[in-house]
């Protein structure tokens, strides 16, 4: 159930609400300010766990030069923590399954 109700879940649906459909970029403070204030208003004082670990896996395939096997990671990163727009997820899939 966490993977459909829980506090991740909900947390990233209110981000990609309040990032809008447009396809614009978003600066990474202004990322990190947004999850700020989800977690403020969303969690009464928990902290969001698959933030943090995102931006440790990003970092660590980074170290490794492994960013490119795992397109799905690298664009959950970019859009929560680089800016992109929200509607590039599909890219992170479809790369995905174009490599399998």
């Amino acid at each position: 159930t966490t993977c459909y109700g829980g506090r991740n879940r909900k947390c990233a649906n209110e981000f990609a609400k309040r990032r809008g459909v447009e396809p614009a970029y978003l600066d990474p403070e202004s990322c990190t300010k947004l999850w700020s204030a989800i977690e403020s208003d969303m969690l009464n004082g928990q902290k969001l766990q698959g933030t943090l670990a995102s931006q440790e896996v990003y970092h660590l395939l980074r170290a490794r030069n492994l960013l490119d096997e795992f397109p799905l990671m690298t664009a959950i990163y970019e859009i929560s923590f680089e800016g992109k727009p929200v509607n590039t997820i599909v890219d992170g899939i479809r790369t995905h399954i174009e490599s399998t």
